[in-house]
């Protein structure tokens, strides 16, 4: 298995800036935020960029450069940086921070155990932590490639290792473009069970947790208060 990694990146993250544009979870998310609020995983702008557009004052953060630099490109004005979320430290603290589809991709457990950590530092007192997870059976199994995606960027899936234990999937994505343009990437990425986050919420330091039904199957969406 090889260690855990993000495949955000080249073509990958031209991929996400051309096809991830909808956000249907803005209208449930947009209820629980304040200004100044902080896009934790912004990727290419998905969420940031129409919030921004609402009337927030947003700031974004990304492990991958690339995705940053996708999120410039859409939003210049936009104080961005690039960092890991277990290694955050934002120039300022945030009324709100959200985290969406970012918990477990591309990280160890210890790692996303220090990251709810330091989104509890990063918030101000009384700031909310919106961040959603899928809650699907972890039914990963290793498998070829799998069917490939055709457009301006075709891309295919393969599932090299599962760790059931640890309920990781060692991924690698194909991206290739017709000019003849290929690349490989990795990804890991790993499963989180209410059971488990909501202690883990407690143990970084959140007095409260809601838990709502997200706008996508299987979806939750966790709601932290900072002391």
């Amino acid at each position: 298995m090889h260690a855990p990694s993000t495949w955000h990146y080249g073509l990958i993250a031209d991929y996400w800036a051309i096809v991830n544009l909808d956000a249907p979870e803005l209208n449930l998310y947009e209820q629980h935020l304040r200004s100044p609020v902080l896009d934790a995983g912004c990727g290419t702008g998905r969420l940031l960029a129409p919030l921004r557009e609402r009337g927030f004052d947003v700031d974004g953060c990304d492990v991958s450069a690339d995705m940053v630099e996708r999120c410039r490109q859409r939003v210049p004005d936009a104080t961005l940086w690039v960092s890991a979320l277990h290694e955050l430290d934002p120039p300022r603290r945030y009324a709100s921070i959200v985290c969406s589809g970012v918990l477990g991709l591309g990280t160890t457990r210890g790692q996303d155990i220090d990251a709810l950590k330091r989104l509890y530092e990063a918030l101000l007192p009384g700031g909310t932590l919106v961040l959603d997870n899928a809650e699907t059976p972890f039914s990963w199994r290793v498998r070829g490639w799998g069917k490939r995606s055709d457009g301006e960027i075709s891309l295919c899936l393969r599932v090299d290792a599962v760790d059931d234990g640890d309920r990781c999937a060692h991924l690698t994505i194909r991206a290739e473009t017709p000019d003849g343009r290929l690349e490989e990437h990795a990804l890991t990425m790993r499963q989180w069970y209410r059971d488990e986050l909501v202690p883990l919420f407690h143990d970084a330091g959140f007095a409260s947790i809601d838990v709502l039904n997200g706008v996508n199957e299987n979806t939750q969406v966790y709601l932290a208060i900072r002391q």
